[in-house]
């Protein structure tokens, strides 16, 4: 069935502008969203491009994202594809409120970032509000996390000040995201 739809003359021809940058590209006529996910999987597949899939509403991404998942892995043979769609949340608050997004969404918003500053996903499901959202540079997110691995050792006090420097408050005891503890040279994160 797979094989039928990418011989159709229109697949055809969204492939053929897709490799050839084109800056827009209209597809319609697919109503159920297993459909819409179905026709950029293979777009994808076949283009080997990282695709954006912006939607209206951060509701509309949990359906994008379940839908990928099972057409990615069904389509590449793989059994997980974790690693290849990627969700960049929007702070669900105005920037111009005055009111701090939760702090959940800080982090899966900065997590994400720094995945894609790491390596390319096959998708990045986003909402128009999270595209629109000025956010620092991938050299400066790189340059302000810091990788910790086991049996290495780091100095407690360039931890603090990392933490610090990216909006970490100092709690104790640790009880939310965003919090950290030093006790001697132990660090709770």
């Amino acid at each position: 069935m797979i094989q039928q739809i990418t011989e159709t003359r229109e697949y055809q021809r969204l492939l053929e502008e897709l490799r050839a940058n084109a800056r827009v590209i209209s597809i319609s006529g697919l109503v159920s969203g297993a459909a819409r996910a179905l026709a950029v999987a293979a777009l994808q597949r076949d283009s080997g491009k990282t695709f954006a899939v912006v939607s209206q509403a951060t509701r509309d991404l949990e359906p994008w994202e379940r839908d990928l998942h099972f057409w990615y892995a069904a389509l590449s043979g793989t059994e997980s594809s974790d690693n290849e769609i990627l969700v960049l949340p929007a702070s669900e608050t105005d920037p111009y409120a005055g009111v701090s997004p939760h702090a959940q969404t800080l982090e899966r918003r900065a997590l994400a970032l720094w995945q894609l500053q790491q390596r390319s996903p096959s998708f990045v499901l986003l909402t128009a509000r999270a595209l629109a959202r000025k956010t620092v540079s991938p050299a400066a997110i790189a340059k302000a996390g810091a990788v910790l691995r086991r049996d290495e050792d780091h100095s407690p006090e360039a931890l603090v000040e990392k933490l610090m420097a990216t909006g970490y408050v100092r709690e104790d005891p640790v009880n939310a995201i965003g919090e950290f503890s030093m006790r001697g040279g132990i660090v709770d994160v």
